[in-house]
């Protein structure tokens, strides 16, 4: 077993990765392999907006070896929200473009679909193939200093966004929209940034990136549920960052400086887990449920940890700053 703090401090250390030049930037995705590990470390390459860059995701086999790279077509800003369908496809957005990305169980990176104007950030699927967008803005603040991106309005409209849900068919046809109630995050622009649907599609479970609320939506019946879970008294979580189901059925989120897990149904604290340092952003469960997928967005480590004890047992490192934003296992 790796020691966690050794290994983080090895890491901390590495030099970061030249930028890849346009020359460079040519895909070699592998066919999805079971246990395939995604990572998406989009190149911050703008020299005036902090959230803009060349999009890209890392592909590693299971013990984080590096395999293959995506340079994503059709966005412009960070890419993030990893998710993979039933059917294979990996999901991921670029919510300043904004975009949805798919990229086939084959390594190809398949049409740029047009879903909406809005800053769709996650998706979660129904059992009869409709697709559960969460919103990711809320509010009309165009920027948020000290970072330098700029927001845009919806069309025809003086808003950034409205923290929905968004129901949509496979065609990409909008069905439903939910008037999810939001937290705002410490900035007052976060909405349904993370999605996880439960009870048989009728609840959704979600959270505002940076805020301290775990949200619940009854779809069936369009109303707003009491919070699962509100971080007010636990001094290790002050904030959760994102949000993905368990192999059990738990919930996993990301609070910056470790992970937690909750009980779905009750909103009851399962185990916390300390990462010793901060930035850690993105989560998702290995396929068989043993490990936790984690990445640093400060500092662009990925690791996986073990469930049962805590431990680091693998690393890698995207070589980019202030980018990891994502990160999902192939299911097979």
């Amino acid at each position: 077993m790796i020691n966690r703090r050794t290994l983080l401090a090895a890491a901390a250390v590495m030099a970061v990765a030249s930028p890849v030049t346009a020359q460079e930037q040519i895909s070699n995705f592998k066919p999805f392999a079971d246990g395939d590990i995604f990572v998406a470390a989009t190149i911050m390459d703008h020299p005036t907006d902090d959230h803009m860059g060349t999009g890209r995701i890392f592909q590693y086999d299971e013990d984080l070896q590096l395999k293959g790279t995506l340079y994503t077509k059709g966005t412009t800003h960070k890419v993030g929200g990893l998710a993979f369908a039933p059917d294979g496809t990996l999901w991921a957005f670029a919510q300043g473009t904004p975009a949805v990305v798919e990229i086939g169980d084959d390594g190809v990176q398949k049409p740029v679909r047009k879903f909406s104007d809005r800053t769709l950030s996650s998706v979660t699927f129904g059992d009869d193939g409709s697709l559960f967008f969460g919103e990711h803005l809320i509010g009309k603040k165009l920027s948020v200093p000290p970072l330098t991106t700029r927001f845009n309005l919806l069309p025809g409209r003086d808003v950034i966004g409205d923290g929905y849900v968004f129901k949509f068919n496979s065609d990409a046809e909008l069905l439903e929209e939910f008037p999810t109630d939001t937290h705002g995050g410490v900035a007052g622009i976060h909405g349904a940034t993370s999605t996880v649907l439960a009870d048989n599609g009728t609840r959704m479970i979600y959270i505002s990136e940076t805020g301290n609320r775990v949200m619940q939506y009854d779809l069936a019946n369009r109303k707003q549920l009491p919070d699962l879970k509100v971080f007010d008294e636990h001094e290790e979580i002050f904030m959760v960052l994102t949000m993905m189901p368990m192999v059990d059925g738990s919930l996993l989120l990301s609070t910056g400086n470790g992970m937690v897990t909750l009980d779905q149904h009750t909103g009851e604290i399962i185990k916390y887990y300390d990462m010793d340092t901060s930035g850690w952003a993105a989560c998702a469960s290995t396929a068989d449920g043993k490990n936790i997928i984690v990445g640093n967005f400060f500092s662009g480590q990925v690791v996986l940890v073990s469930v049962e004890t805590g431990e680091v047992v693998q690393s890698a490192y995207i070589g980019q700053n202030n980018s990891l934003s994502g990160v999902a296992q192939y299911p097979g």
